[in-house]
């Protein structure tokens, strides 16, 4: 019998993405009032929470406008390709800027944790992951599984379940992280000492020292983020 891992989805991106083929479609045009919430939640069978996060994003990139007690209307057209794949990129970002932020409150965590109840084994396991990260070629297809399989590692020195599903449950964001940092120059250098910092603080069962080194690379990836990604 095959078991194959449970993917986990994010329903926002679909309605963002049906949100766009509209656009695209030529359905919506500029000043367009769009359905009402319940209307479109309806539609996409889907709760109004999850309909919100979508507008916010792409609100956040000026296709949509929002204007208080009278609906959300279409800002803009896309008229081009260029537009498309911009806007797409830019939504991309914003979905892992807050990945990010997220990971600086649940990961910090989670090193934290690792810090006070990795036993010998877990360390060897950490330190086996880190090394065969430090081996990947930046051109292999498969670079990000070993980037994953690091997280993986330290989440499961927490020896808590809910946390591993956590780091699990953000792989696909991860990845897509990983990628869009991976060829700048000299970043694997820098990302090999940052994860190193993070090993050797767990090692030594230092928590606030495994925090800093972790918060530490995460600014560091959000300044390449920033610096390397499309902006409209």
């Amino acid at each position: 019998m095959t078991i194959k891992r449970i993917k986990y989805h994010r329903v926002y991106e679909d309605v963002i993405e049906q949100i766009k083929n509209l656009i695209l479609e030529g359905n919506l045009a500029p000043g367009d009032v769009l359905p009402t919430e319940r209307e479109l939640a309806q539609a996409f069978g889907i709760s109004r929470g999850t309909l919100r996060e979508a507008f916010r994003i792409l609100e956040r990139e000026g296709l949509i406008d929002a204007r208080p007690g009278g609906g959300r209307f279409l800002s803009k057209a896309l008229d081009v390709a260029e537009d498309k794949n911009r806007i797409m990129d830019n939504i991309e970002r914003a979905t892992i800027m807050e990945l990010l932020e997220a990971r600086e409150l649940f990961e910090t965590g989670i090193v934290e944790l690792a810090a006070k109840r990795a036993t010998a084994e877990d360390i060897e396991e950490i330190e086996a992951a880190f090394e065969k990260w430090g081996e990947i070629d930046q051109e292999s297809e498969d670079r990000s599984k070993p980037d994953q399989a690091f997280h993986l590692s330290i989440a499961k020195a927490t020896h808590n379940v809910v946390l591993v599903n956590m780091i699990e449950l953000h792989m696909d964001l991860l990845q897509r992280t990983l990628s869009k940092t991976a060829k700048i120059p000299g970043r694997k250098s820098e990302v090999y000492e940052e994860h190193q910092l993070i090993v050797q603080a767990i090692k030594e069962r230092d928590p606030v020292k495994a925090k800093l080194a972790l918060l530490h690379h995460l600014g560091k990836v959000k300044e390449n983020i920033q610096k390397n990604y499309v902006h409209a």
